[in-house]
């Protein structure tokens, strides 16, 4: 009899934590370096029941396969975790649990998010482990390097009033704003302003380093910092030449810019600069201030002595 007690008090525990229903939901399984990827965990609860979950912060578990690994893959740092939040909503006799965070890949690769886990009534559990393809952006000729694609697909849930209160109160204020701004405007009649001209190439890109380097993001972070210098050589090569070098290596990327006859001095800077930027990326170098702001000036004269003469400088 006290044998039979005991399979009955196992069963109820089993079906007391495992007939909870959790659910895992991602925004996309095809992301881009740098785009915005939400994963959310749902879970239904009593309650009465106790349940606690302890998240992760800076990076995100994960794991990083290829074709032909296993898949338990290397460790994965690159995935930041850029804002997680949870909530509870409740129905009744029971509630449902919501946590969400916000994720960037910062470099390309199959991911694997690995499960967390969480707790009810002192019982461990984890949440199902994800997969996505995390992709570099093609480059594209004319395409501003700050309009790379941003965005991310929505992911289903309730209708909270509060929550879209939140999110959106920012609508109404935009209408008026904008009602406004066009009653000012007729009211001064201004005559119709000069269009205004698009950024070339070189602007674009000048632009974009100046944005890097006031960061100073090497005071923090060399290899992200280096990750985004280099990205921005190759993506003006990429747009002046019209090859694609985003996913060239630097010995390929000095062939490829031999073969096309470009100026011996201009593929030293190049040379150079990309070195720099893989024995941080790659071989844990540090660089020094100096050193920063001497391959700063050293992208400008590359993208300045490579693009065409403006006759407004002269």
């Amino acid at each position: 009899m006290k044998s039979t007690w005991l399979v009955y008090l196992f069963l109820h525990l089993c079906i007391h934590v495992n007939g909870q229903e959790p659910a895992t939901y991602i925004s996309t399984k095809d992301a881009h370096v740098g785009e915005i990827v939400i994963l959310q965990y749902e879970i239904k609860l009593e309650n009465k029941q106790n349940f606690s979950f302890n998240p992760p912060s800076v990076s995100f578990p994960c794991k990083r396969i290829s074709e032909q690994s296993n898949l338990k893959g290397s460790d994965f740092t690159e995935l930041e975790i850029i804002e997680y939040n949870d909530t509870i909503i409740q129905h009744g006799q029971q509630r449902t649990w919501r946590g969400q965070f916000k994720l960037i890949p910062w470099d390309s690769g199959t991911l694997v998010l690995q499960a967390l886990p969480y707790i009810i009534d002192a019982q461990q559990a984890y949440f199902t482990s994800v997969i996505i393809e995390s992709k570099l952006v093609d480059a594209k000729k004319g395409v501003r390097l700050y309009d790379i694609k941003e965005g991310f697909n929505p992911i289903d849930k309730d209708f909270i009033l509060s929550e879209f209160i939140a999110d959106y109160f920012w609508i109404p204020l935009v209408i008026l704003v904008l009602v406004l701004g066009l009653l000012y405007y007729k009211r001064l009649k201004k005559n119709q302003a000069l269009p205004i001209l698009p950024l070339s190439l070189k602007q674009q890109t000048i632009l974009s380093i100046e944005k890097l380097a006031n960061k100073n993001q090497w005071t923090k972070d060399q290899k992200l910092h280096y990750t985004e210098l280099s990205f921005i050589l190759r993506w003006y090569l990429s747009s002046r030449y019209e090859i694609n070098l985003l996913e060239r290596t630097s010995g390929e990327t000095i062939l490829l810019l031999q073969a096309m006859k470009v100026d011996i001095y201009q593929i030293q800077l190049i040379q150079t600069l990309l070195s720099e930027a893989d024995a941080v990326k790659f071989a844990q170098s540090s660089l020094t201030d100096s050193k920063h702001f001497e391959l700063i000036d050293q992208l400008k004269e590359i993208v300045i002595i490579s693009s065409p003469i403006d006759l407004d400088d002269v």
